[in-house]
């Protein structure tokens, strides 16, 4: 193969790996110049976590720093490693992958979103609900929709009305409120009655002035 012809597109190397294509394939290069793999891929992207999620053929799957395949498997879509776990999807439905190469869970789900501060958002039959890295439901309550971990909270929607939950999947108030936003810096904001208070990470309201 003529490296002459490579056409570099990563000007920098992630995690001590660059980018590199050839006749429309993809490979990895390391900083000794050496190619990662023997597979060349139809894309590449970028290393997270240890891992890099390739393409080929119409299926997915990821790549460690020794040039392995994660799994046997080839799925049909994977997003990029998120707090050791990557979210992949099969024929139709999504699970999680550990850099272990097993699946979290021993079911599949509609859809899954990357963790983010020890959970992640997972939907099934038209509900959201949180899963830990344990493989369990954060909540015995599905929500109708559910927003991703900020500060420590999540919120939550049920029939129209928002509340938040803890990492120990207990609701932060007694009061559903009919909106709330994302915590930050230990305080949100939620309206009520169509009046706006602040509320703490006690749950207590503070009125906004």
């Amino acid at each position: 193969m003529n490296t002459d012809n490579w056409l570099w597109l990563a000007l920098s190397f992630n995690e001590g790996l660059g980018k590199v294509k050839d006749n429309r394939k993809w490979n990895y290069i390391g900083k000794d110049g050496k190619l990662l793999s023997p597979t060349w891929f139809d894309y590449c992207y970028d290393f997270r976590e240890g891992f890099g999620k390739v393409e080929l053929g119409g299926k997915s799957n990821y790549v460690d720093k020794e040039g392995k395949l994660l799994s046997a498997t080839w799925f049909n879509s994977c997003h990029h490693f998120a707090e050791g776990f990557g979210a992949v999807m099969l024929n139709g439905k999504m699970n999680y992958i550990g850099k272990d190469g097993k699946p979290l869970l021993g079911f599949w789900l509609d859809y899954c979103h990357d963790f983010n501060e020890g959970f992640a958002i997972v939907k099934l039959n038209g509900k959201e609900n949180y899963i830990g890295k344990d493989g369990k439901y954060l909540s015995d309550v599905w929500f109708d929709d559910c927003s991703k971990f900020c500060d420590g909270f999540g919120c939550v929607v049920l029939n129209e009305k928002w509340n938040y939950i803890g990492n120990e999947g207990k609701l932060l108030s007694d009061v559903w409120f009919d909106y709330c936003s994302i915590f930050s810096e230990g305080l949100c904001h939620v309206r009520l009655d169509d009046k706006w208070f602040y509320v703490d990470k006690e749950g207590r309201l503070h009125e906004h002035r």
